[in-house]
C-alpha cells in the first residue's frame, strides 16, 4: 500500500508540474507578388529602382517558440524565440537567426515583468499601433515614422535589460529597457508609456543613444500616437521628431491615417511625411490595402503605396498575396 501511495503521489506531482508549464509553437508564412515602378524616392517596403515582378512577404515568415511556468505566488517565468525567414528561397532572412525576438522573463503579478535579451524597443510601440499596415508590405507607412532615428538594433535591441509595468489605472502601462552597448554599439536607452481604455490608444515613448560611435552619440527619438475606434472607421495619428547627426539635427515626421470594415475584411489608407533636416529633404508617402480573411487563419491582400521625394521621381509599388498564420 506504501508503495502504491508512493508512485501516485509521484505521478500527481509530475501532472501538476506539467500542467503548470507549457510551450507554443507558433509561425507564420507570408508571400505575394510585388511590382513597382522603379522611381527614385523613398518608398518603404517597396522594391527599390527594381521594376521587375517579385515574390515579397507582407508580413516577414516567422517560426516561434514561447514557453511559460508557474511558479507559484503569483510568480512566472516565460521565454521567447523567433526565427525569420523568407519562404520563396528557404534561406534565413538576415545572418540573426532569432531575428523576431530571443529573451528570457520572470514576472510578477503585482510589480510586473523584467525581461532580457533580444526585443523590440519600447519606442516602436505607438509607431506600430498607429501604422494601419502594422509596418509590413508596401502601403506601410514604416521606417518614416522612425524620423530618421535607428537605434543600435533598429525597432529591436540587443543586449537589453527591459521592464515592463502591470497595467495601472485602467489601462496605464510602462515599458522601459537599456541595451548594452558592450564597447562598441552605444547604449540605447528607451520608455513608453501606453494608454488602452475600450476604443481609445494613446501612446508615447523617448529613445536615446549614448557613447556611440561618432555621428550616433546622441542621437534620439520622441514620439506620440493616437487611435480610436469609432465602429464605422478607426482613426490613427502620429507625430515624431528624431535628432540624428550626433544630435544635432532635427527630423520631423507626422502621419494620419484609418481603417474601415469593408465587406468582411477590411480597407486602410496612410499619409505620412517626413522633413529631414535641410533643404530638399520632403518625403511623403500615400499607402492603401485590404485584406480580406478566408479564415481566422488565412487571409488575402492587397497593397499600393507612393513614395514621393523632393528632387527625385515618384516610386509607385503594389502587391497581392496571401498570409497564413499557425
Amino acid at each position: 500500500m506504501k508503495r502504491i501511495t508512493l508512485l501516485a503521489l509521484l505521478a500527481s506531482a509530475a501532472l501538476s508540474a506539467h500542467a503548470q508549464s507549457s510551450v507554443t509553437i507558433y509561425g507564420l508564412i507570408d508571400l505575394g507578388v510585388v511590382k513597382g515602378n522603379g522611381g527614385t524616392a523613398a518608398n518603404p517596403f517597396a522594391p527599390g529602382a527594381s521594376r521587375a515582378w517579385q515574390l515579397q512577404e507582407r508580413s516577414g515568415s516567422r517560426l516561434g517558440f514561447m514557453g511559460n511556468e508557474d511558479l507559484g505566488g503569483g510568480l512566472s517565468a516565460q521565454f521567447q524565440i523567433e526565427h525569420r525567414f523568407k519562404p520563396d528561397t528557404g534561406q534565413a532572412a538576415t545572418a540573426t537567426f532569432w531575428q523576431g525576438r530571443s529573451y528570457v522573463q520572470l514576472s510578477s503579478a503585482k510589480l510586473g515583468k523584467v525581461y532580457m535579451g533580444r526585443e523590440y524597443s519600447p519606442a516602436y510601440w505607438p509607431a506600430y499601433f498607429t501604422d494601419p499596415a502594422g509596418w509590413d508590405g508596401v502601403g506601410t507607412l514604416g521606417t518614416h515614422q522612425y524620423a530618421g532615428f535607428l537605434s543600435t538594433g533598429g525597432i529591436r535591441t540587443n543586449n537589453t535589460v527591459g521592464y515592463r509595468s502591470p497595467t495601472l489605472l485602467g489601462g496605464l502601462s510602462v515599458n522601459a529597457a537599456v541595451s548594452l552597448g558592450e564597447g562598441t554599439a552605444g547604449r540605447d536607452s528607451a520608455i513608453n508609456a501606453q494608454y488602452r481604455s475600450g476604443p481609445l490608444y494613446i501612446g508615447a515613448a523617448y529613445e536615446k543613444i549614448t557613447g556611440g560611435p561618432a555621428g550616433t552619440d546622441g542621437d534620439s527619438l520622441a514620439n506620440l500616437g493616437a487611435s480610436y475606434d469609432f465602429g464605422v472607421a478607426k482613426a490613427m495619428a502620429y507625430v515624431a521628431r528624431g535628432k540624428t547627426g550626433g544630435g544635432q539635427l532635427s527630423n520631423d515626421s507626422v502621419t494620419v491615417a484609418g481603417t474601415v470594415p469593408l465587406g468582411i475584411g477590411e480597407a486602410y489608407l496612410a499619409y505620412g511625411r517626413l522633413d529631414i533636416d535641410g533643404p530638399d529633404n520632403t518625403k511623403t508617402k500615400w499607402g492603401a490595402g485590404y485584406k480580406y480573411p478566408l479564415s481566422k487563419r488565412t487571409n488575402l491582400y492587397a497593397d499600393y503605396g507612393q513614395g514621393s521625394e523632393d528632387a527625385k521621381t515618384d516610386n509607385r509599388a503594389y502587391g497581392f498575396g496571401v498570409k497564413h498564420t499557425f
